[in-house]
């Protein structure tokens, strides 16, 4: 008995380093690359990736190479950019063609043993990163190959719209880029139906609707015989026709595309309740505010086949009550006081400033607030399931020592807290807000300016590009990062 207990309790300490290392990884990272991003240092941050693979390990082997790729994206190292990023984009893709076979243990420990799969607004910047990488050459054809790619994905979660969680339809950014794409590609009508599904994701989605692309979009459609759209979209500008620039299909542009501090990171949220087999679930947990908060649901029932092994033991019969502890993923922000970007073009004195066309911390906060009720049932099952395993064991394993009991009840107990970690994984390093100026131009050779500003106007950061040639038709694209 006491060779039992002792290789309990081994294992039991053993278990618990296994899983601490795994939650405290995405935390390591984020304490090793913050700096370097801070400081537009880029280059660094890969190398400090490369040389410590092991702070993200075999089931995230996305986010390895989706942090490179869009680490060197912001240094402007387009090619090897592209070379990590369709390696990301493949592991997506092989973990949805096959089937999980790990599925079962994530039932029974966390799910942080899952291959990290990404979140659907993940999934888009990466493949934004990739249409970029390849706009920033010149190359439209190899942009626009990622923008059927990122429809198919559209096509797949409203497939699934049943499911909530597997719905993404807010992508306004995505859909207002694939427009200027097809535009520079002179693709009139695709680049009006990219546009109408860009207002109607504004419209729909966490991110505001730009005033600029509002205007754009109202006298385009009016421009190209398709009012109807206004009508559909209930579109109404918000100045006359003359006020916007640059309305002409295929007309030649620099079109700068500025990234905005740093994205939103996961942390993990506390929770506790009560689970009332056939009755209530009730929880509660404090939010970011220090505010307590309680919710009632009706208690998930367990998958069929753990329930019918469970209900042999004496803790599962209708009506038991277990007091559970679990953790969920939230969101957590990160200041930023680059607030907008400033831009002035050789031979114009206009002051163009950038429009926001993407917010990442409301993207992740609505992804959590999406499948929420998925996880939490997800999570409570998973809960209750190993408390009754716990209680078995408890039971088998008594001995006739008071004290052994004790510490053999408070050690299991430690132990099924310790298996309950919340997934925090997340593409940290993706910018807080994603933001444009569009310039238009005639063909000819520029220089632009660009300024990172704080909330009072003032100058974070700036940089001059070159001997920026715009032929005919031309659409060039110029990207700027300031994390600060």
């Amino acid at each position: 008995m006491k060779l039992r207990y002792y290789w309990y309790a081994s294992f039991s300490f053993l278990l618990f380093l296994i899983l601490d290392s795994c939650t405290t990884k995405s935390s390591l990272r984020i304490d090793q690359l913050s700096n370097c991003t801070l400081n537009n240092d880029f280059l660094s941050a890969v190398e400090s990736i490369k040389k410590k693979p092991g702070l993200y390990g075999k089931n995230n082997a996305f986010l390895y190479n989706m942090d490179i790729g869009s680490l060197f994206h912001y240094a402007g190292y387009y090619d090897s950019s592209r070379v990590y990023l369709l390696k990301a984009s493949d592991i997506l893709d092989d973990l949805f063609a096959r089937s999980v076979t790990n599925e079962a243990a994530a039932i029974m420990i966390n799910d942080n043993v899952r291959p990290y799969r990404s979140r659907p607004y993940e999934i888009v910047m990466m493949h934004q990163f990739i249409a970029s990488d390849y706009l920033a050459q010149g190359d439209v054809d190899g942009a626009l190959v990622e923008t059927r790619q990122v429809q198919l994905h559209f096509d797949e979660w409203n497939r699934k719209n049943n499911k909530k969680e597997e719905k993404y339809d807010s992508d306004g950014m995505f859909h207002y880029l694939s427009s200027i794409a097809y535009d520079a590609a002179d693709e009139t009508s695709d680049a009006m139906i990219s546009l109408f599904h860009a207002v109607e994701s504004f419209q729909t989605g966490p991110v505001p609707l730009p005033d600029a692309i509002r205007n754009r979009a109202f006298y385009s459609f009016k421009m190209n015989d398709r009012e109807s759209d206004n009508s559909l979209l209930k579109l109404t500008p918000t100045m006359q026709r003359d006020g916007v620039a640059g309305l002409e299909n295929n007309s030649s542009e620099i079109v700068v595309i500025g990234y905005a501090g740093r994205g939103p990171m996961l942390v993990e949220e506390s929770w506790w309740g009560t689970w009332v087999k056939d009755g209530l679930l009730v929880i509660h947990h404090t939010n970011g505010k220090g505010e307590d908060e309680t919710m009632s649901l009706n208690a998930p029932a367990l998958p069929p086949s753990e329930l019918k092994k469970a209900e042999k033991g004496q803790k599962t019969k209708s009506g038991t009550t277990f007091h559970i502890k679990f953790a969920l993923p939230a969101v957590k922000t990160v200041p930023s006081e680059t607030k907008k970007f400033t831009v002035k073009c050789s031979g114009d004195p206009t002051n163009y400033a950038s429009v926001i066309i993407n917010d990442l911390d409301a993207q992740a906060q609505k992804n959590l607030d999406d499948t929420k009720n998925s996880t939490l049932l997800r999570t409570v099952i998973r809960v209750v399931l190993r408390t009754i395993a716990a209680e078995k064991a408890k039971e088998k394993m008594k001995t006739g020592s008071v004290a052994a009991n004790l510490l053999l009840n408070i050690g299991t107990d430690i132990l099924a807290d310790q298996l309950e970690k919340a997934d925090t994984r997340s593409c940290f390093l993706l910018p807080k807000t994603v933001q444009i100026v569009r310039i238009p131009v005639k063909p000819g050779t520029y220089s632009v300016d660009v300024s990172a500003n704080s909330g009072s106007g003032g100058v974070l950061s700036n940089k001059v590009f070159s001997d920026i040639n715009v032929r005919e038709h031309e659409k060039k694209f110029v990207f700027y990062s300031s994390f600060k």
